[in-house]
């Protein structure tokens, strides 16, 4: 299915279960689903390898994991934070140009995310990108702070032109990032003015739009439960209520369930715990850190509490939760914390895959599906 018939873009971090989600859920793979990721430092353990990958290795490495989860599916990747020298020493060009390399020998299909505040040596890689793969698709990520600064249209897709890019295959994501709306409908109806502004019909392959609501510190001590509001979603909701204000009605984009900081290595021991998203909630269930007495099964506790709770979905709702309600049996294996990453990931992406279908009057099973939700069609 091509790029412009996605109706969801995860933001992910490039974690092991993150990428494990893509694998397992089904409707994540029918063609629907668009991650990108932002590729972190070199330098975290590494779940497979059991080890801390050198920076060649860790670079060397992408093209086979992303291989492994995703197949030939285009994924975008965002080098940003890759974009210096340590990480420019190990290559012969520049980071992002070795990842899409790697990926391309590995069979995968990797495309740059890029913006208005890249490096000249990044905006250098992606224009290399797009000479040697002519009308090829990428992502232009416009930040929420950005939005007001750019005077019109053609400020955008001069930019994507410049870099040597069709925008007619360049997906524009705008990016509100980390968000905090009492009042969905006066927002969406800023937002409506804005992408009247700047976004013409049958410009972009696809525009999409991105938030969260996740908590950035919960401030949970072992024991306790987190409620926390799903407001990226509600304010998604008032955006296609008002779709008549709309010239191209965005589709859906999140940050699965991170907030998007924190990507600097992380070496030291996990807690037991387990994210999970409900319709109008995030839910964190905190346990102690594994160091502790019980070690690892501590996640069997904090598993049992989110079964025992209103929020569980049920076993038969997604692998992800087949997994947890096994965790809340304290029979099997513990698993790590790249696992209860997964089966947490597996869970949303099934939850938002669903309520998509439902909210663009898809089939329920989005994999089966191959029309277009016509009311949203932006090209």
């Amino acid at each position: 299915m091509h790029a412009s018939q996605a109706i969801y873009l995860p933001q992910l971090k490039w974690k092991a279960g993150e990428r494990r989600a893509l694998k397992s859920v089904s409707s994540a793979r029918s063609g629907r689903v668009l991650p990108a990721f932002k590729i972190p430092p070199a330098g975290s353990f590494d779940p497979d390898q059991q080890r801390v990958l050198t920076t060649v290795e860790y670079l060397h490495s992408f093209g086979r994991q992303l291989a492994d989860c995703w197949d030939r599916r285009l994924a975008f990747i965002d080098a940003e934070l890759i974009d210096d020298q340590r990480h420019s020493a190990v290559v012969t060009d520049h980071p992002l140009t070795a990842l899409i390399e790697r990926a391309r020998l590995a069979g995968a299909n990797a495309a740059p995310v890029f913006g208005l505040r890249n490096s000249a040596a990044y905006y250098q890689a992606v224009q290399r990108y797009a000479e040697r793969n002519p009308a090829a698709p990428a992502c232009f990520r416009l930040e929420l702070g950005e939005i007001e600064s750019v005077s019109s249209a053609e400020t955008l897709t001069q930019f994507a032109s410049q870099l040597s890019l069709t925008t007619q295959s360049v997906i524009l994501l705008l990016d509100g990032g980390p968000l905090e709306i009492s009042d969905g409908e006066d927002f969406t109806h800023l937002l409506s003015a804005q992408v009247a502004r700047l976004i013409a019909p049958n410009t972009w392959a696809r525009v999409f739009w991105s938030a969260t609501s996740f908590p950035e510190k919960p401030r949970l001590k072992a024991g306790m439960d987190g409620q926390f509001s799903r407001a990226d979603w509600k304010l998604y909701q008032a955006i296609l209520a008002n779709s008549a204000e709309f010239p191209i009605v965005p589709m859906f984009s999140d940050y699965a369930l991170e907030y998007p900081s924190a990507y600097a290595p992380f070496n030291g021991a996990p807690s037991a715990h387990l994210r999970y998203s409900c319709p109008e909630y995030y839910h964190i269930f905190k346990g102690p850190s594994v160091r502790k007495e019980r070690g690892y099964k501590a996640i069997f506790e904090v598993a049992e509490r989110l079964v025992a709770s209103d929020a569980f979905s049920g076993v038969g709702f997604s692998s992800g939760d087949a997994f947890i309600h096994q965790l809340a049996d304290g029979m099997g294996r513990t698993g790590d914390a790249a696992a209860w990453r997964w089966s947490a990931t597996d869970h949303h992406f099934t939850l938002v895959i669903d309520q998509l279908a439902k909210a663009m009057g898809l089939e329920h099973d989005v994999a089966r599906t191959s029309p277009a939700a016509k009311q949203l069609e932006l090209i």
